[in-house]
């Protein structure tokens, strides 16, 4: 009789189990939770995350073309982004709805290129991936690591691979993996938010807000209003906007042109000087000191020598001389920054063609220095990628009690500063970097090319002349960036008229980080930490060793295998003797 309750309540209980795993997988395809075990809280969404899709007033639909066939790398990247779009999902309360196609599905090889470069330009851009997991085989196909968000009214792409020559491709899947949040987050913010902060480019001086600047204003626009401002005081066209103002009260004509570019100015939340060719007078560097002093922000993008690559086309050698910036510099130097009338070398650096032996050789350019995440990392330049300056110059941070400095472009150890103004000359730069002897003396150690200062700034005016009758501060806590080089922000020119994306080099056919290190700047500065603090998440991925996992893929396979199905004999066995001699 006991020998049968025993049996009856193993039953009970055996049933109880398959109606709890039957219930929980049914309540599973209805209801998502997953509970985040890891050390760094990978799948946690941060509060910005959170609060983006707090604003969702509606359905948003989430497309992703990563499907197909695909090397595991591409295989891991596609799971990521699936797994934390359905934690978008949970957060949302079902108002995110995900689809993952496979855009090449049944198409021909004439009709690949056509696809690609329609979705090259919505802003998807294809990537090749290569899979060498086969030893005895090499496969290279086309995939579209992207998607688009359509909500309301709009349609915003998504690009989660980007390419950077300074990676192996494992870590390029890792940093994709871990600009996976921030990427979706963004494009989040670009749905969402009804009313734009504004940023304003100097104008006036030679800057650089036409050509070469498109490819980073179109991005600029998608998030801010962006204008230009004339502020020069020696051209006639700045004070156009009041001439039936200063016609009218002639002998106030300066007050009025004042004032009126005062406020112009201090309608924008942020000012981006890029690469001026001439100095600025004292009023315009007045109207940009009170700005920072009413908790205006400004990125300074200075290039203090005039010397471009093009200029090699019809020499050999080019002099690098001085712009003459001395107004700019002594205005930097007060707000705590020197900046030198210098070139810097790096042995770190991208690379250019020069005609050697009746054919075009790729050197090392020392003059092109690629910039990356140093041990000074800021939260700007955390996860960011390669950078790459021509013709930098570099800073001189100075003390400021009140203030406090943070480097964002830091170079190699392996460099040598060149005082200006000094001869640039291609072929022995070509002869130079071919000798052992010359690299070793590349020794100068770190050099500083772009800094951020936070704090409070004093006045460069408050004992000296006061312009316009709008009250003046002699102090004011605020921000600015100053990078000693313009070219930064440069993007070639296409041969259609259409811009090339900032920081591509159509040598390498690579786009380096600009982009992305000026996205991260302007963020910083306008948005706070919110969106940089996603990127910069620390995420740490056990990756196999691939040489390992290429060696031992057999013995880890059949190992799969059978020992789970040894567990289960043993188990078994183990089992039956126990019951055979409590029962028996």
């Amino acid at each position: 009789m006991k020998q049968t309750n025993r049996k009856l309540q193993s039953y009970l209980n055996f049933g109880a189990l398959i109606i709890t795993v039957v219930v929980a997988n049914i309540l599973g395809n209805f209801y998502y939770k997953r509970l985040d075990l890891t050390a760094e809280k990978r799948y946690t969404l941060s509060k910005t995350s959170i609060s983006l899709v707090g604003k969702l007033q509606e359905k948003l639909y989430f497309r992703l073309y990563l499907e197909g066939e695909m090397s595991p790398r591409f295989k891991r990247l596609k799971m990521e982004i699936r797994d934390l779009i359905l934690e978008f999902r949970e957060a949302s309360k079902g108002k995110i709805e995900l689809e993952i196609i496979n855009p090449f599905t049944n198409v021909g090889d004439k009709e690949m290129e056509e696809i690609l470069e329609s979705y090259a330009n919505k802003g998807i851009n294809p990537v090749r991936d290569v899979d060498k997991e086969n030893p005895d085989e090499t496969r290279i196909k086309y995939l579209l690591p992207g998607a688009q968000l359509f909500y309301k009214n709009q349609t915003v792409s998504v690009n989660f691979f980007d390419y950077d020559v300074g990676l192996d491709p494992e870590e390029n899947i890792s940093r994709a993996i871990d600009n996976i949040e921030y990427e979706v987050a963004n494009a989040l913010r670009l749905v969402t938010t009804e009313q734009k902060k504004r940023v304003v480019v100097a104008d006036g001086n030679g800057e650089m807000i036409y050509e070469g600047f498109e490819s980073l204003a179109q991005e600029l626009q998608k998030y801010y209003d962006i204008s230009a401002l004339n502020m020069n005081f020696r051209d006639p066209n700045s004070a156009l906007p009041w001439a039936k103002q200063i016609m009218a009260d002639k002998v106030h004509a300066e007050t009025i042109f004042i004032n009126g570019l005062h406020r112009r100015l201090n309608s924008n939340d942020l000012l981006m000087v890029v690469k001026p060719i001439s100095d600025y007078t004292e009023q315009e560097l007045y109207l940009i000191d009170q700005f920072i002093m009413q908790g205006g922000k400004v990125i300074w993008l200075i290039d203090p020598v005039r010397i471009e690559i093009d200029s090699f086309r019809n020499y050999k050698q080019v002099l690098a001389q001085n712009y003459g910036l001395e107004n700019i510099t002594a205005s930097l130097f007060h707000y705590g920054v020197g900046i030198k009338n210098s070139l810097l070398m790096d042995q770190k650096c991208n690379r250019i063609p020069i005609p050697a032996a009746g054919r075009m050789e790729l050197i090392d350019f020392p003059y092109f220095p690629l910039f990356q995440e140093s041990s000074f990392s800021h939260i700007i330049t955390k996860n960011m990628g390669t950078v790459w300056s021509q013709f930098p110059a570099t800073l001189d941070p100075k003390v400021r009690p009140t203030l406090n400095m943070y480097p964002l472009l830091v170079s190699s150890p392996y460099t040598k500063v060149i005082t200006t103004p000094a001869p640039v000359d291609l072929e022995t730069v070509y002869m130079n970097m071919k000798e052992p002897e010359y690299r070793q003396s590349l020794r100068q150690g770190e050099q500083l090319s772009g800094v951020l200062i936070e704090g409070q700034f004093r006045s460069k005016f408050r004992f000296m002349k006061k312009y316009g009758d709008i009250n003046h501060l002699d102090s004011g806590t605020g921000q600015m960036i100053i990078i000693a080089d313009g070219d930064i922000v440069r993007n070639p020119s296409g041969s259609r008229g259409a811009p090339f994306p900032t920081g591509y080099d159509k040598i390498s056919g690579l786009t380096f980080s600009n982009k992305k290190f000026m996205l991260n700047c302007i963020d910083y500065l306008l948005e706070g930490k919110g969106l940089i603090e996603i990127r910069a998440k620390e995420r740490k991925l056990r990756l196999l060793d691939p040489e390992k996992s290429r060696v031992e893929k057999s013995y880890w396979q059949w190992y799969s295998i059978l020992a789970p199905i040894g567990i289960m004999l043993i188990f078994g066995f183990i089992n039956y003797f126990i019951r055979n001699k409590r029962y028996t």
